[in-house]
């Protein structure tokens, strides 16, 4: 039975069920009808698509017409993602109608795509590839590419790092400590991004592509240059000087660099940079730096007076004799091949050879596990000394202290700083309160001794500004020392003579016996 744009499905005692244009409809006549039958009914036709079951619950207890229950799917359902990147059909046969009519299928999923616009990535099916009831992948988009990213290259970042080899029957440390570059050397580049390649999505309408990510490069610009060469933008340095990377930022420093030696014919030197010499430091002379300073000559040092860099390191070639008189300090590290009656300040110590007769101090003070003697004088770390041999067999006093860190005292010191900063916050609060009142326009009428009082009080709570961020910065350091604090270690690793004083912490013991090992205070015992 047809009607005009009506289509009749089923028809019984209890109810007509009809598709009017494309929803499915009830006339209900009686109730009664099981709603567990009703979905068997539906389950033969798989066409019918309920949308609400509170409204077919309604249209079988309600008598009337016009029940709209769901709606009524196309024999080939064409299933487009939001995206349209990607289609998909769906057959809406019983098993039995899929298997007689199969074989007229694959002209009618042609149709459908097409009806519904699909033009591009139409998969080519074959009959085996169908099945009823299930999604079918028909049609594909061409997803767009993303453009190449940025690529950024720098010059090699000079490591640091101490290198012991055999030369005949001297051993030396041999590091590229300082690299020097030229006015105009290349220090970097990036090649920028590029653009991506766009897609085209199923109904044919092109998709746009990514540009690939962009990144800046890191450099000084007081120092560094960025200039676009070929495609690239390229950095050169401005100066010549000395290559450095502070939180990864490029950048040129100022580079004194000695051809000879340090001694009459240039005096000592200080200077605001980098310094290398290529020869010696002679016998009464200093050099001092901002920067890190590299000794070159194979001689090393004699009876220099002082070797100070403030803010870098320290690197002497050829070792030090110092007769009693040579300082050698920097803020950061010392690299040298041997330190002969000298004395030696850094925070870490890194050494070749040996260390014989002198004062070191640092964080670590490390001389060769292999080979490396510590003979006479005294050693301290506030966390680790490493070495091979320590002292000597004639038995000449060696005194090794790894110092540690003690916790309570760095707590108390915090809970000082604590107690300050709190009495000084209540101070600039007090002052905060007074200079409000002139400055709500009274500032300008003070003269003589009001407004010399008013400058004196701006200078005061100023004071008590800088004093409260250098109190919270050492708080900040107090914890962060506690919060990284090591155990103190002392490793001998092949022979430790008597003579030899192994301190840790609080703890002492003299050697009267050879020993090796690793000494450290366990159970508030020290294990020598």
């Amino acid at each position: 039975m047809r009607k005009r744009g009506v289509e009749l499905l089923v028809q019984n005692d209890f109810f007509d069920l009809y598709v009017k244009e494309e929803d499915v409809v009830i006339d209900l006549k009686k109730t009664g009808y099981p709603l567990k039958s009703f979905d068997m009914m539906t389950n033969q036709n798989p066409r019918i698509k309920i949308a609400s079951f509170p409204a077919l619950r309604k249209a079988l207890t309600e008598i009337g017409n016009g029940h709209k229950v769901g709606y009524y799917l196309p024999l080939i359902e064409v299933i487009v993602q939001p995206d349209h990147m990607k289609a998909e059909v769906v057959i809406n046969m019983t098993i039995s109608e899929f298997q007689s009519e199969k074989h007229r299928l694959l002209p009618l999923i042609g149709k459908s795509l097409q009806d519904c616009g699909v033009v591009f990535g139409v998969i080519d099916l074959a009959v085996d590839d169908l099945y009823p009831g299930i999604a079918i992948e028909a049609a594909v988009g061409r997803e767009p590419e993303k453009g190449e990213d940025a690529k950024i290259t720098y010059i090699e970042k000079p490591e640091k790092k101490p290198v012991i080899r055999e030369d005949g029957l001297a051993d030396y440390y041999e590091m590229n400590f300082v690299t020097h570059v030229e006015e105009g050397d290349w220090l970097g580049d990036k090649i920028p991004p590029t653009d991506g390649k766009p897609g085209k999505d199923i109904f044919g309408n092109i998709v746009a592509a990514m540009r690939g990510s962009d990144v800046n490069l890191r450099y000084d610009r007081k120092s560094v240059v960025e200039v676009e060469e070929q495609k690239k933008f390229v950095l050169r340095a401005l100066f010549g000087g000395a290559l450095e990377f502070v939180d990864d930022i490029v950048s040129v420093g100022k580079h004194l660099i000695i051809n000879g030696d340090v001694g009459p014919e240039t005096g000592s030197i200080t200077f605001d940079g980098a310094i290398t010499v290529y020869g010696t430091v002679m016998s009464g002379y200093s050099v001092n730096a901002t920067g890190d300073i590299s000794i070159e000559g194979n001689e090393g040092i004699t009876n220099a007076k002082e070797i100070c860099s403030s803010e870098g390191d320290i690197y002497i070639k050829g070792g030090v004799f110092g007769g009693d008189n040579s300082l050698i300090e920097a803020s950061g590290d010392i690299y040298i091949k041997h330190a002969n009656n000298c004395r030696l300040f850094a925070k870490n110590i890194y050494v070749g050879s040996y260390i014989l007769g002198s004062e070191v101090v640092g964080d670590t003070v490390m001389v060769d596990k292999e080979r490396g003697r510590i003979i006479g004088g005294r050693i301290e770390a506030l966390f680790r000394i490493e070495c091979a041999f320590a002292g000597n067999v004639h038995e000449r006093t060696t005194h090794l202290y790894a110092k540690g860190i003690d916790k309570d005292l760095i707590y108390l010191e915090i809970q000082q700083m604590v107690l300050e900063l709190k009495e000084i916050q209540k101070n600039t609060l007090h002052l905060e309160t007074q200079l409000s009142l002139f400055d709500n326009g009274l500032s300008n009428q003070l003269h003589g001794e009001q407004a010399d009082a008013y400058d004196k009080l701006h200078k005061t709570l100023q004071a008590g500004r800088d004093k409260m961020f250098e109190l919270d910065r050492e708080i900040q350091v107090g914890l962060y020392k506690i919060k990284t604090a090591k155990p103190p270690q002392i490793e001998v690793s092949k022979e430790a003579y008597p003579g030899v004083i192994i301190q840790i912490g609080s703890k002492t013991s003299l050697l009267n016996n050879t020993t090796k090992g690793v000494f450290e205070v366990v159970d508030k015992i020290l294990n020598v």
